[in-house]
């Protein structure tokens, strides 16, 4: 156990102290030697893909920047106090690292997928992303706090981790066609939608209904110059930005801003196609190197997923349009939605994260995207809800009142906290359910989710192609690359 102890706290330490923008490189140059690329292309490779994540963050932070202001004025002009306030994920990484379980699991987790990945157990390589293993952990962390057994929570980790895995194989092909990346994957929690959006294309085929083309090509060729991403953009940025100035719209310098944020939208929807450019430079190299060695035989296994950040995914026109739409939509349905008690607040910027997993399995259809992303999180605060004060009991078992404030401030004024991306995922909330039934009944459910679990994985081996499809890649890519 110390020797756990002592490896999950050097990865947490070094996380901590270069961030994913150093991390993720350099774990791109040491596969990329592993699998033969040469010191100079992995070299390459991981120096584009490092200046891809710089870019991408400097690109972020202005478009938070951008339209924080107004989202907090959303919150405020609503003058609603409901009983948990978000408090980010940053919040939530915080929590899970500073309990035990979740520094371990940093070393057990990276151990576990080292084993399913070579025994060939799944086809996706997740600790290339293992900077969000806290996502799910999250849920393992409340198990022990609920239970007070370790080894439970342990187990809860490993379940989730199991599942985050599968979905992550199931849609890799849909990716890589949507956003032209080779060999990639996502693993963090804004692919936990994905099965959902499967469901919304199965019901669309199964009745028969015609889709609208909603997706910016669409857009562009029916509308023009007001179909393009930057006067999408710019259209996006005034609606969120005229929501969060209600009060104060007579103003000149309300206005001002409002333009300021209207620009900000359009320019990251132009800019970011520059930076996605830089990410498949960073890619090229380990996928070239991965292909060969499949096509010679030298790696005996049909396919490779390589498990990446979202921001690698998040610029995309489509996403970005149907994310900042939802912002307002998800906000003010949260308000009166019964059964909710989590304010919506730090996260509400990081929405469109949350639509990468439904954006690609719609094939950038903005409508499609926007309706079930309503439909899905609007359920997922409602169960969010249930272990809210979980977290927040946790969060102070776990002394972190010092290390974010927020907690502290929050419970002072006799109100929770919450974590609205890292615990918008319904899938994992059944897990913690089964985990957490009070006294000997939780093995009957425990084992019941481990069934079901078994059989979707059986399924989808049996039937990869038919997944494939319902989760957004087209019979004609799958037969290109032999899925």
């Amino acid at each position: 156990m110390s020797v756990l102890i002592s490896i999950g706290n050097a990865i947490n330490s070094v996380m901590g102290i270069f961030g994913s923008s150093i991390v993720v490189p350099v774990i791109i140059f040491l596969i990329s030697m592993v699998v033969g690329a040469g010191v100079k292309k992995s070299f390459q490779g991981a120096l584009f893909m490092g200046i891809g994540l710089t870019m991408f963050n400097v690109l972020l932070g202005t478009l938070l920047g951008g339209i924080a202001p107004y989202v907090i004025g959303m919150a405020q002009d609503v003058g609603i106090q409901l009983p948990f306030i978000d408090v980010g994920w940053q919040g939530a990484s915080v929590i899970v690292y500073a309990n035990q379980l979740g520094y371990i699991y940093l070393a057990v987790g990276l151990g576990l997928n080292l084993l399913l990945f070579l025994t060939k157990f799944t086809d996706t390589f997740q600790p290339t992303d293992i900077w969000n293993y806290y996502q799910f952990v999250f849920w393992a962390v409340i198990v022990q706090y609920v239970t007070g057994s370790f080894m439970l929570g342990i187990a809860a980790a490993v379940f989730c981790n199991l599942i985050v895995l599968l979905i992550a194989d199931i849609i890799a092909p849909s990716i890589q066609e949507y956003y032209g990346y080779e060999g990639v994957t996502l693993t963090s929690v804004p692919a936990a939608v994905a099965p959902f959006a499967m469901f919304v294309n199965w019901m669309l085929k199964k009745m028969k209904i015609k889709e609208k083309q909603m997706d910016v090509d669409g857009l562009t060729e029916r509308f023009g110059f007001w179909g393009e991403p930057a006067t999408i953009g710019l259209m996006v940025g005034l609606l969120v930005a005229v929501l969060g100035s209600t009060k104060i719209l007579g103003s000149v310098d309300t206005w001002a801003g409002i333009v300021r944020t209207m620009l900000t939208v359009a320019g990251v929807m132009v800019v970011y196609p520059a930076v996605s450019g830089l990410f498949v430079r960073g890619l090229v190299p380990l996928s070239q190197s991965m292909n060969d060695k499949i096509r010679s035989g030298k790696m005996k296994r049909d396919h490779v997923h390589i498990a990446l950040d979202p921001a690698v995914y998040f610029g995309d026109s489509a996403n970005v349009a149907a994310g900042l739409i939802l912002i307002p939509i998800l906000f003010f349905i949260s308000l009166v939605m019964p059964g909710n008690g989590v304010l919506m607040l730090a996260d509400i910027p990081a929405v469109p994260f949350m639509t990468i997993g439904l954006i690609f399995v719609f094939r950038g259809n903005i409508l499609n995207t926007v309706v079930a992303g309503t439909i899905w999180y609007s359920i997922a605060n409602v169960l969010q809800t249930q272990v809210s004060q979980t977290f927040t009991d946790a969060a102070l078992a776990a002394g972190v009142g010092d290390t974010l404030p927020a907690v502290t401030d929050a419970v002072s004024q006799g109100l929770g906290v919450a974590s609205w991306t890292v615990g918008s995922n319904p899938i994992l909330w059944v897990i913690y359910k089964a985990f957490t039934v009070p006294g000997g009944a939780k093995i009957i459910t425990i084992l019941i989710a481990l069934a079901v679990y078994f059989f979707v994985w059986f399924m989808f081996q049996k039937n990869k192609r038919k997944f494939y499809v319902l989760a957004g890649a087209s019979e004609e890519f799958l037969d290109e690359n032999k899925y």
